[in-house]
């Protein structure tokens, strides 16, 4: 399939999706969500496929939504709602029924939507390079995307108030120790970091992951001990009918690596 506003490629069972518009340092438009959606339902479709890298080209992330767009809604005096957060279907429903595993490699500025949308991605790594900006307010805004939940959940209430009332620009170093993201690499090392990580979740027995991902969705916050763990035995029930749970088994009877290939 062929693209216009994002790059696509494959590295071993890691797929890598691109957002390709550096002229507009990847500003977030309905014509590139679009197509990250497709790729990523692509990925989900093909078994050689284990995890998903998302970048950006040039040197922004995502210096959030193309602002071109919503003035064109002002001037049209229609409904003014961004592309990712419009149906049920937004992109965060989206990225949380995808089972298969997502991280952000985050190499420069990430603003806006360009933040937010990958606060829902399982993994979250930046260059040294990498900025964050939760700027809503500067546009008479509040956060979207469910920001209001994932970033209290990554970061802490009250760093992730401080962080959009003052609209401030939060460093690589500071988002780590934060929790935003996991770990800052150099540059030049940010794709292959990324990779390895996806490399190392896609070895892992697929359907593990998939349940281990619905878990943390709804476990995260829930707290009724009972009921997570009612949930953890129902998966765990199932689990153990499946190829994946006797491979792996089998495997430590007889002192060899666990081969959890899709079959």
């Amino acid at each position: 399939m062929s693209y216009e506003h994002i790059l696509f490629e494959q590295r071993g069972r890691v797929a890598i999706v691109t957002l390709n518009r550096p002229e507009r340092m990847n500003a977030w438009n309905d014509a590139m969500m679009n197509e990250m959606r497709a790729a990523v339902e692509s990925c989900n479709a093909d078994p050689s496929v284990g995890a998903i890298v998302f970048t950006g080209a040039g040197r922004a992330y995502c210096a959030g939504a193309d602002l071109g767009g919503w003035a064109q809604q002002i001037g049209e005096g229609g409904a003014r709602q961004g592309s990712a957060t419009r149906g049920e279907d937004n992109w965060v429903a989206f990225l949380r029924r995808m089972p298969k595993p997502t991280i952000a490699a985050i190499n420069g500025v990430a603003v806006g939507v360009g933040a937010t949308h990958v606060l829902p991605m399982d993994i979250r790594i930046a260059s040294e390079n990498g900025r964050f900006g939760f700027f809503f307010v500067k546009m008479a805004l509040v956060p979207e995307l469910a920001s209001s939940y994932f970033l209290s959940q990554l970061v802490g209430t009250g760093r992730a108030i401080e962080w959009c009332l003052t609209a401030r620009m939060v460093g690589p170093q500071e988002a780590r120790e934060a929790g935003l993201v996991s770990e800052v690499v150099a540059p030049e090392r940010l794709i292959a970091r990324a990779v390895e990580l996806g490399e190392a979740v896609a070895a892992q027995p697929a359907a593990a992951v998939a349940r281990i991902k619905q878990l943390f969705q709804v476990n995260a916050t829930d707290m009724d001990v009972r009921a997570v763990m009612e949930r953890e035995n129902v998966m765990n029930n199932e689990a153990r009918k499946g190829w994946e749970h006797e491979e792996a088994v089998r495997a430590f009877v007889e002192k060899r690596q666990a081969d959890f290939s899709p079959r």
